[in-house]
């Protein structure tokens, strides 16, 4: 397998989102005209009351991005991304009526620079720049990522060959933008599902379970292409195309709603039934977990036939465990604090699939190539002839 010219080249995944590598971030026209950091320009907050206090209807300004906050498992926020009504006044969060600073009425010059207004990560709090700020390694150098505006080149894009293909893209000079896997409005995305993400001193899902469609489109990258509902391999092979198992070029195999007709997706697959070493499974969301990285042999009744998906063997770098031919110890799952700030964490970042430590995005490698460790997550000594 040839490898790819630059560590951001990644194979048999996708995702872009709101990104900042080493940019400035974009002031944000905050609710009473506040500085991005609610400061005036003399540095000093003159006036609280025009966010903090409510309103006639009880609710603040900060509704405007931060509601509605979930209540249980199946509530998914929207900020200012959905949930548009009468009522609302979520628009002028993203878009200015007049005198924007770029296109579409937007406050950046360009799709991401305006993404950036919120979710800004050169500070290392967002999905981009955490792992730069808490290592001081630079993941387009080691690692690897999905960098915005900066290629249309897709890694195994090409069905027929499982090369790359060019893709027209929504970034700068139709490049792969934020745009092109996100729907900024929650137009036409996923279900939503069960996630690791903890960016907020608020533990959604981790705690709770709570679920996101993290505004993922159901055609990314191809607004022409066959719509995915559900967060899985069909997803990551919407872009990637050359990667999966029905394509003609030789490929790890790869579940698929080409290669059965009820796939695993993220939200759904088998996985071991404890972190204690067993040889049962159960069937279950990826999330919040490292048991569903090991598949035991022989297979068990929930893994059936089935492949393992693309989110198997490219997730944010962990330790997962290790298989004994069909026993599974699989590592305690452990995120205690935001955006890598603790070592130990396993993982110590949630940022995939935007950028990691692990050479091509892969849930267990080293910073520039991969070894037997993934491989032996599946395969056992018996199994090889």
């Amino acid at each position: 397998m040839r490898a790819p010219a630059r560590a951001f080249i990644v194979l048999a995944t996708t995702a872009v989102v709101l990104f900042a590598l080493a940019s400035v971030a974009v002031a944000y026209d905050e609710p009473g005209g506040l500085s991005e950091h609610h400061k005036d320009a003399d540095g000093v907050v003159h006036d609280c009351i025009s966010c903090h206090m409510p309103d006639a209807s009880g609710k603040t300004a900060c509704n405007m991005c931060h509601w509605p906050r979930p209540t249980d498992v199946n509530t998914s926020v929207k900020g200012p991304h959905g949930s548009y009504s009468t009522a609302t006044k979520r628009c002028d969060a993203c878009h200015a009526v007049h005198d924007a600073g770029g296109t579409k009425l937007l406050p950046g010059a360009t799709t991401t620079a305006s993404c950036n207004a919120c979710h800004d990560g050169t500070g290392g709090r967002g999905v981009y720049g955490a792992i730069m700020a808490r290592t001081g390694t630079d993941p387009v150098v080691a690692g690897g990522m999905h960098a915005i505006d900066t290629t249309s080149v897709v890694p195994g894009g090409n069905f027929e060959t499982g090369g790359s293909a060019t893709m027209a893209l929504t970034g700068v000079g139709g490049t792969l933008g934020c745009d092109d896997c996100h729907s900024p409005h929650d137009s036409q995305t996923v279900t939503g599902f069960p996630s690791e993400r903890w960016r907020s001193s608020w533990r959604l899902n981790v705690i709770t379970g709570f679920k996101s469609n993290k505004l993922l489109r159901q055609r990314p990258g191809d607004t022409t292409g066959t719509p995915v509902t559900e967060y899985g391999s069909d997803w990551c092979l919407a872009c990637h195309k050359g990667r999966g198992g029905s394509s003609v070029a030789h490929n790890h195999p790869s579940e698929s709603s080409a290669t059965t007709s009820t796939p695993f997706t993220y939200a759904n697959v088998a996985r071991l039934a404890s972190d204690d070493a067993t040889s049962v499974t159960t069937t279950g969301t990826l999330a919040a977990t490292n048991r569903g990285y090991l598949i035991p042999f022989p297979r068990t009744t929930q893994q059936g036939a089935h492949l393992p998906i693309c989110q198997q063997c490219h997730e944010d770098s962990r330790n997962v465990g290790t298989l004994n031919e069909n026993i599974g110890d699989a590592t305690p799952f452990s995120i205690t604090a935001t955006d890598g700030l603790v070592p130990a964490d396993n993982p110590r970042f949630q940022n995939f699939p935007h950028e990691t430590l692990s050479f091509r995005l892969l849930v267990e490698a080293k910073p520039t190539y991969y070894d037997d460790d993934l491989c032996l997550n599946c395969h056992v000594g018996s199994q090889l002839n």
